[in-house]
């Protein structure tokens, strides 16, 4: 065989597997993607799953569009990398600032591979077919009706709610603690309505609710605004009888909601690891042991965020303090900040 034939025969011998490699590893449509409503959490849980990948894992990012109302109005997209494997069952979740009630919304996914194994130019698979999410078939039959059932919000936010109507041609007017505030037509049987920068009235909360004239019924909801988490102030810990530290803060102005109480205060110390839930939200106790220094860390929690403010506290004279206490002397050891 001339040498040329040689070359060209080597040639695709060499190559034949790689194309063959490659075209094994085209990437098929994500698949099996189903839309699930909760209406609680408001929140749509996406799952899918791939198949035919060509190694039993695969480093992969997908695309999610989600419309809301029609197809192209798409509102929000996220593009998520994670290792999947053959026919495992992928979840992402999305919360809606919309009550779901609202309006219907549309979920649809790409994907590529982004293994570095792969040899082959990375493209994005075809889109899956839209999957319709839609909680509007799951409301009741009343004329008027308010979402969400109630709500739970930090001082300062901007809140969003809606009205359905089974009347488009009847006139809905909506008030916040009896202050008339307008809405927007989303479409002819809804509207929404956003509050902002929404205000701390009371722990019982805020009354919003909705009138129609064609039958005065006036649904509404309870908004329950929580005081932004302040820092603890004035951390300090101390000791009579060094057995136990004693330590207090001063809170600030923290309001926890009546409704929906998770405001709560732990104290931690680093050297041991030590973690302690504490009962009241202006004091703590540790219990002492063979530590001299306690590196504490105070921390301040609630539904919406975290607030934390540290504490050296040293246990000097240990023996000092003995003696004193044998002879009925109060000895104290306080440190602050």
């Amino acid at each position: 065989m001339a040498p040329v034939a040689v070359f060209q025969a080597a040639f695709l011998l060499a190559w034949l597997p790689l194309s063959t490699y490659q075209s094994q590893a085209v990437l098929s449509e994500p698949l099996s993607l189903s839309v699930h409503v909760n209406l609680t959490e408001q929140s749509l849980k996406i799952e899918w799953s791939v198949h035919n990948l060509t190694h039993p894992e695969l480093q992969m990012a997908f695309q999610i569009e989600i419309s809301r109302i029609n197809k192209s109005n798409v509102i929000w997209v996220e593009n998520y990398t994670t290792t999947a494997q053959q026919n495992q069952t992928l979840r992402r979740m999305w919360k809606s600032e919309l009550p779901l009630e609202c309006a219907t919304h549309f979920v649809r996914i790409r994907g590529k591979d982004e293994d570095p194994r792969m040899l082959q130019r990375r493209v994005w698979s075809s889109w899956s077919s839209w999957v319709k999410a839609e909680a509007q078939s799951l409301l009741g039959p009343e004329p008027l009706l308010v979402f969400p059932k109630e709500k739970q919000v930090e001082e300062g936010s901007d809140v969003t709610l809606c009205y359905v109507s089974r009347h488009p041609q009847s006139h809905v007017v909506c008030k916040l603690n009896g202050i008339l505030v307008p809405g927007e037509q989303l479409d002819p049987h809804v509207s929404v309505v956003t509050l902002r920068s929404i205000s701390f009235v009371s722990k019982t909360g805020s009354n919003f609710f909705c009138e129609e004239d064609r039958n005065h019924t006036q649904p509404g909801l309870a908004i329950f605004v929580t005081k932004v988490l302040e820092e603890p102030k004035g951390f300090s810990c101390e000791t009579r009888d060094l057995k136990t530290l004693n330590c207090t803060w001063d809170p600030g102005s923290n309001i926890d909601s009546w409704k929906f109480p998770c405001q709560r205060y732990t104290l931690f110390e680093s050297f041991s690891g030590g973690k302690k839930s504490c009962k009241d939200k202006h004091w703590c106790s540790w219990q002492v042991d063979s530590q001299e220094t306690y590196n504490f860390t105070l921390q301040a929690e609630n539904c919406f965020r975290k607030r934390n403010v540290t504490l050296l506290f040293q246990l000097a004279h240990r023996g000092e303090a003995r003696a004193a206490a044998a002879m009925g002397v109060s000895v104290w050891h306080r440190a602050g900040w």
